[in-house]
């Protein structure tokens, strides 16, 4: 019964947000606000994935529900996005269920289904926003970092992933997250990469150990995958992981990177 209701409870409040978001969306830009920047040269498509849902569950540490927070970051994320010309921006899910195929006992499918979604709507980026646990409870691991293609078969991904994904973390340490150095791939820059032990490209080189980055590179295009703070580091969880409104100060952060990557300007 607890869980029916804190479903319902959750779901309304996601249903909220995207009413408000949506509203939100619609409000004119005042001219005299209007930013100028260097102008994208293309329309750009950026696919958003908040990462798990209800079936394929993510982290849970003090009342912290890892699938309600990235779709919070993801919905922010994407209304400030559109808050600049020259990009269209999807989301591969707008709720709590899973739309890839609900197995609880594997997410193959599910991980399949998202970069699908992105590959048909001609993604340039597909960006999975997550939030990071340590199943050491180690609470010195904190602060935020991204996973990128690595350089193997198709190195000017890695380039990219590199590049959009420093953009991001220069904008998320503005909230006040430093930068993790993830101590299976520790080099203090945030810009960490990880080899599949076993799976080999068409070249013979080593996969990425995600099947998001690795799926998406075989289809043509870069993903990242951002880890915005640890639920299971006090200060990242309480300052960072505890309300609605941080979380739209991740999403304005992510969103505020990734258009000063692609050169956009505000409407």
């Amino acid at each position: 019964m607890k869980t029916s209701i804190k479903r319902i409870v959750t779901c309304a409040l996601c249903f909220s947000l995207a009413l408000s978001l949506f509203a939100s969306s619609t409000l004119s830009v005042d001219a005299k606000a209007k930013k100028k920047t260097t102008k994208a040269s293309k329309n750009v498509v950026v696919v958003l994935d908040a990462g798990h849902d209800n079936t394929h569950l993510g982290c849970h540490y003090e009342g912290f529900e890892e699938g309600i927070a990235n779709l919070y970051i993801a919905y922010y994320c994407k209304q400030e996005l559109e808050k600049y010309n020259g990009v269209t921006v999807y989301m591969t899910r707008y709720g709590f269920d899973c739309p890839y195929g609900a197995n609880p006992d594997s997410s193959a499918d599910c991980l399949t289904g998202r970069v699908n979604y992105a590959k048909s709507v001609n993604a340039d980026i597909l960006i999975s926003l997550h939030n990071d646990y340590d199943p050491d409870l180690d609470k010195s691991q904190n602060g935020a970092k991204v996973i990128i293609p690595n350089p193997n078969y198709r190195p000017d991904l890695c380039v990219k992933g590199s590049d959009l994904g420093k953009s991001i973390l220069t904008n998320l340490t503005t909230t006040g997250l430093t930068i993790n150095d993830w101590k299976l791939c520790p080099n203090g820059t945030g810009i960490v990469t990880r080899d599949s032990e076993n799976g080999k490209y068409p070249d013979g080189s080593a996969k990425d150990y995600y099947a998001l980055i690795n799926k998406s590179k075989s289809s043509g295009f870069p993903c990242i995958i951002v880890e915005h703070a640890f639920c299971t580091n006090n200060s990242d969880r309480i300052n960072h992981l505890s309300t609605t409104d941080q979380y739209q100060q991740l999403g304005i952060a992510d969103a505020t990177g990734i258009a000063q990557y692609y050169g956009l300007s505000l409407k």
